[in-house]
């Protein structure tokens, strides 16, 4: 195949935890994958050993809060890869601070990644695929949105604000062949789950969860790999929660 003759995928936040077991399903299913993260010099090292295994792969650098950043990594993407088939919103961060001491700065970083950045990244690349009439919205969300969890209630806003787009721009481009979809995640095991909870408390959480275990960033790429296919082609406006039985809704 040629760059231009497989689907092309961009993925957000890209360039460490569940972003990286996206970006690795996604290849896998032979998308030509755009990688786009903050930290220029883990998405240099994440691209670098993509591409040694000769892998249809580019890297942007942008903070998803920032229109301009992201029309500029957008645009990078586009003139390796061609058009954005698929969209996966991942990049994600959180304040974890009882709401009552918190402040309004960190509320804001909260609401400008998880919501505000799935918004504009989306309103990047949307035009073109309701152009073309495909395409694949995928947000990656919280169950913290859906039940509420403690010590994060600004990210939980965000992400229930995330899921309440989701619906709705389903309803306004479904006739245009583009779905809108979320993939529901619990506590998983990445550098930021290890960066908020020491082991003895990630070997408590275990306990909460019906099948024993929390979740790996294999666990939502596989989810995401399905959203993406053609087989979710009648799937839209949804859920799904990957979450080990977490929360059951």
């Amino acid at each position: 195949m040629t760059r231009h003759t497989r689907r092309v995928a961009i993925v957000t936040g890209a360039a460490r935890g569940i972003g990286v077991g996206i970006v690795d399903r996604l290849l896998a299913a032979n998308f030509a994958v755009g990688v786009i993260d903050m930290d220029s010099d883990t998405v240099a090292e994440r691209v670098g050993n993509w591409r040694s295994e000769d892998a249809p792969v580019v890297g942007a650098t942008a903070d998803v809060a920032d229109s301009e950043a992201v029309r500029g990594a957008v645009s990078s993407v586009t003139r390796e890869l061609g058009s954005v088939d698929v969209v996966v919103n991942n990049a994600g961060v959180w304040t974890f601070q009882p709401f009552v001491s918190s402040d309004p700065a960190q509320w804001m970083r909260d609401i400008g990644v998880n919501l505000i950045g799935t918004l504009t990244v989306t309103r990047e690349v949307l035009p073109g695929m309701v152009s073309r009439r495909f395409g694949r919205v995928i947000n990656i969300v919280s169950d913290s949105g859906r039940v509420g969890e403690l010590n994060v209630a600004a990210y939980a806003a965000a992400k229930a604000g995330v899921m309440g787009f989701s619906r709705a721009l389903a309803k306004e481009v479904g006739r245009d062949g583009v779905t809108v979809n979320n993939v529901s995640l619990s506590t998983t095991l990445t550098p930021g789950a290890h960066d908020t909870y020491d082991e003895a408390q990630l070997t408590k959480m275990t306990r909460r969860y019906p099948v024993g275990r929390l979740g790996t960033p294999s666990d939502a790429a596989g989810a995401v790999a399905y959203f993406a296919s053609d087989e979710a082609e009648w799937v839209t406006g949804q859920t799904l929660s990957v979450n080990g039985g977490y929360a059951m809704l």
